[in-house]
């Protein structure tokens, strides 16, 4: 057995006695550490607790922490909210199924966002965002759920008074687009489909769909001793705008036809596009202008006269489709061009359709056009009907083809038939 001499146990006592030192060291430099992370925590705590509303619940949905922001938002004191279910702060405006989604989600393991109403002790409302996650354990099932809102009570006070006014707004603007539709139908004439409708007794229907109430499509006629005069126009834009500019042109051009008595639609197409370069060309950035289509029908001598200012038109006669020429300019733009009026022939029966290029861009639900052939088809088609079938037919056509696709501009097609004298 070896004996322990007094160097080894001043060896052994100088060993300890250095353990002993760094193990203090290491202990003060951990336990500083430890203060640090500490402190660190209750700072990101204070941090969090003024900013987010911190809460956590056992799988009952029972509340077992609630941060001081909660306390302060919701008007509980922490000995009334720990120990109570979580829809102690429910406002009866949120709907079941909005908390079954989020209960479906945080029990399958997932976190749930969104934005929920929730009531103070004092029944008052406040909204929050809420994140709603599970604590998970080694199985990979929930055992607490950890909650963090964020209050945006004045974010949706700001949104429901911006909601209000715009509202305000919406009906201002809607009660002066109705003025508008019911001033411009007032230039108009009545639509129908009667052989009344004109008093020369000529039959006619018409079909006009405003896209926004005002229509930037118009038409108008007038009648004196057995001539009947009509224009059928699209104006650049549509709605408030459109109607504008519809109903600028209808004022002057019935100072044309009825205080100048200018029936010609060569001499009328000259007048009209030189007042619309008075008006507008000089002081808009753009130019302002409308297609359109003049006829001038005279039943005593059974013709027609009229120019197309890239206005969309047909005669048909006895199934037999005949264009009416148009010139690739409009009112508005054409100042000094050359445009001449075409004349025809009038044979009882004849019908003439016009129409705007609204019904020719309308979409169906595929997104396809409705295109101009289709249209030549339609009116291919509505020389084999009685012409008092033909506006419901068209309605039909122009219903089965937008289906539930939006209209997209103002439309307006309008039939007349030739009766005999």
């Amino acid at each position: 057995m070896h004996n322990i001499t007094a160097a080894d146990l001043a060896d052994i006592f100088q060993q300890l006695s250095n353990s002993l030192a760094q193990y203090e060291g290491n202990y003060a430099a951990l336990e500083q550490r430890l203060h640090s992370l500490e402190r660190e925590a209750r700072d990101r705590q204070a941090i969090l607790d003024r900013f987010a509303i911190i809460s956590e619940a056992d799988t009952r949905g029972i509340i077992t922490y609630a941060n001081s922001k909660f306390c302060e938002v919701s008007g509980y004191s922490l000995e009334e909210l720990v120990g109570k279910p979580h829809n102690i702060i429910r406002h009866p405006d949120m709907p079941k199924a909005a908390f079954k989604d989020l209960w479906d989600t945080i029990k399958a393991g997932k976190i749930w966002q969104g934005e929920v109403k929730n009531r103070r002790k004092d029944g008052s409302a406040y909204w929050v965002l809420a994140t709603v996650g599970p604590l998970l354990d080694a199985e990979g099932y929930p055992y607490r759920y950890i909650s963090i809102r964020v209050d945006i009570t004045k974010q949706k006070e700001l949104e429901e008074k911006l909601r209000s006014e715009r509202d305000i707004l919406a009906k201002d603007l809607m009660d002066n687009l109705e003025l508008a539709h019911l001033i411009q139908t007032a230039l108009l004439p009545q639509t129908g489909s009667d052989e009344s409708s004109f008093s020369t007794g000529i039959p006619y229907f018409t079909i006009w769909r405003p896209l926004q109430i005002v229509s930037g499509d118009f038409f108008w006629s007038h009648e004196d001793r057995g001539r009947l005069l009509i224009f059928l126009g699209d104006s650049v834009g549509h709605g408030m705008a459109g109607g504008l500019i519809a109903t600028l042109f209808l004022q002057e051009l019935r100072h044309q036809v009825i205080d100048k008595g200018i029936w010609a639609p060569e001499r009328l197409a000259e007048e009209l596009d030189q007042k619309m370069g008075y008006l507008f060309r000089r002081k808009l950035p753009l130019p302002v202008t409308i297609d359109g289509t003049i006829l001038l029908i005279d039943q005593n001598r059974m013709k027609l006269s009229y120019i197309a200012l890239r206005g969309k038109g047909f005669l048909s006669r006895k199934g037999e489709l005949i264009p009416l020429e148009r010139y690739p300019f409009s009112f508005g733009d054409f100042l000094g061009s050359a445009a001449y009026e075409h004349s025809l022939v009038l044979m009882p029966g004849d019908r003439i359709y016009l129409y705007s290029d609204g019904i020719s861009d309308q979409q169906n639900p595929e997104g396809k056009k409705f295109g101009t052939k289709r249209i030549e088809n339609l009116i291919t088609e509505l020389s084999t009907l009685p012409f008092s079938l033909q506006r419901e037919r068209v309605e039909s056509v122009l219903r089965e083809w937008q289906g539930d696709k939006p209209q997209a501009d103002d439309i307006l097609f309008l039939g007349i038939e030739i009766p005999a004298k």
